[in-house]
């Protein structure tokens, strides 16, 4: 699905969110008429005392503001007998306010200050869409989950751990996706063998990111590559545009895509080079150590992630941990 397809989806949710309310709020001031008398009758004079009050301050030749100078004390009135009807019945205070799921866009998705722009609780919802079309499963994968029984606490002579390394892994990512986009370090490189995080710290990332109201683009070097050669061969760099302006871009197992020939060199390159330049943040993982990057990517590319005033280098340690994952698993 794509992103104007979800925020079609979007938008025709919310205005089912909105017919629900309007039908929930009917409702509840049907049950206050039906145990205050007159009060329906007090409610249909309000109305009509701002629909006067709209018409002549529409309609008016000469915008006379006497013609709604009246309207303030009369609904002042008004207000203070409903209120009085409501009180007398054991009514909250509030059962004739309109109902809404957000109080802040009312429902409508969108804010206008001056101008039209998503409302928070719409974005969130867009970006976690987004992050689960490109493969971040739901709530699965979020820092809370993040179980440190499964590393080794096992010290080495040095009384250093896998389980301690791991934490403090889990931090620095967690006070990188709290604190974007002022982050200590533009960029993060996970390195180290597979089993043992990286994707599932690389998904929290994007999740915090998304739930903070950004919109993070996460997918596999093998998908990003298929999409450089595509842009490539079709001398069409529009392809990559989406990876090349995302506000955070999470490159998944760098080093896992085919070679062809310079292709693939000089595209992660020229993307690397022109999000740098542009201020706008990544984070890879990878299974590579620094020496294989450099035999693979060139000297050129590895120096970027070895400048530690833009990226900083997180290596994990230690054995795979999914036979501990696969073993709690079963027993849960």
């Amino acid at each position: 699905m794509t992103s104007e397809q979800i925020i079609l989806q979007l938008q025709q949710e919310y205005q089912n969110r909105r017919e629900d309310n309007l039908r929930l709020f009917e409702q509840r001031q049907d049950e206050a008429c039906a145990v205050c008398p007159g009060l329906r009758e007090l409610i249909q004079q309000r109305h009509a005392a701002v629909m006067r009050g709209v018409r002549a301050s529409l309609l008016s030749r000469n915008k006379d503001q006497s013609a709604t100078q009246s309207l303030p004390g009369l609904m002042k009135q008004l207000n203070a007998q409903i209120a009085q009807k409501l009180k007398e019945a054991g009514l909250p205070a509030d059962q004739l306010q309109p109902v809404y799921t957000c109080a802040v866009c009312r429902d409508e998705g969108y804010l206008y200050d001056p101008s039209r722009r998503m409302c928070d609780c719409m974005r969130r919802e867009f970006n976690r869409r987004m992050l689960m079309e490109s493969g971040v499963a739901g709530e699965m994968n979020t820092f809370d989950r993040f179980d440190e029984t499964l590393f080794s606490d096992e010290a080495d002579e040095k009384g250093y751990s896998q389980r301690k390394a791991a934490i403090a892994i889990r931090d620095v990512c967690a006070a990188y996706a709290d604190s974007f986009p002022n982050t200590a370090t533009r960029d993060l490189l996970l390195m180290g063998k597979s089993g043992l995080g990286k994707t599932f710290l690389l998904q929290c990332i994007a999740q915090r990111v998304s739930q903070r109201g950004h919109l993070p683009t996460y997918t596999s070097a093998y998908r990003l590559f298929e999409t450089a050669r595509k842009a490539y061969m079709e001398n069409d760099s529009d392809v990559l545009a989406p990876f090349m302006n995302a506000e955070l871009l999470l490159i998944d197992d760098l080093g896992t895509e085919p070679l062809l020939n310079n292709v693939t060199v000089t595209q992660l390159f020229n993307l690397l080079n022109e999000r740098q330049m542009a201020g706008r943040h990544t984070v890879i993982s990878t299974n590579l150590s620094m020496s294989e990057l450099k035999d693979r990517y060139t000297e050129r590319i590895t120096s970027r992630f070895l400048d530690a005033t833009g990226c900083r280098r997180l290596v994990f340690i230690g054995a795979d941990i999914r036979r501990n994952l696969k073993r709690k698993a079963e027993q849960a």
